[in-house]
């Protein structure tokens, strides 16, 4: 009978120790913000043209979208490729959670009305640039990821 009660404890002393240990590696860090961060490799010496056509577009929309509390900031980060399959740019686009990924009638409505003021803005010559975007740069990938505060 004591072994009985000796291993119950034992194992039930086990499963409490292990699931305090689970929960002390989620107070390693807070969490923060969600980016979504997309890889661009630009073509040989059109780097600053394909910057041009997207402060243009890209920009625009960023800077409305954060007017209108869609996003809540976004990024560009430029530099060398380390070698001839790696990009060169990265759009970052900060969201409050994963929940601005949700679908949302209300929010494409939004979007939607801002991507027609800035074909307006462009006067015809919004299509040209976005198929222009081809000829400048190849996506290599998107990716979310969650900012997070070491404790």
């Amino acid at each position: 009978m004591k072994k009985i009660f000796l291993t119950t404890f034992l194992i039930t002393c086990f499963f409490l120790g292990s699931n305090n240990f689970i929960y002390s590696q989620d107070d390693v860090y807070d969490e923060g913000t969600v980016w979504s961060l997309t890889f661009v490799r630009t073509g040989a010496n059109v780097a600053e043209d394909y910057l041009k056509d997207i402060s243009k577009t890209w920009k625009a929309f960023m800077d409305e979208s954060v007017k209108e509390g869609l996003v809540v900031s976004y990024k560009i980060l430029l530099g060398p490729p380390a070698n001839n399959d790696d990009f060169n740019i990265i759009l970052m686009i900060e969201n409050e959670n994963m929940a601005a990924f949700d679908p949302d009638p209300e929010r494409d409505a939004k979007l939607d009305a801002m991507e027609e003021k800035i074909k307006e803005s462009m006067e015809g010559k919004y299509e040209e640039t976005i198929v222009n975007y081809e000829k400048l740069r190849q996506i290599y990938g998107t990716k979310l990821m969650r900012e997070i505060f070491l404790k």
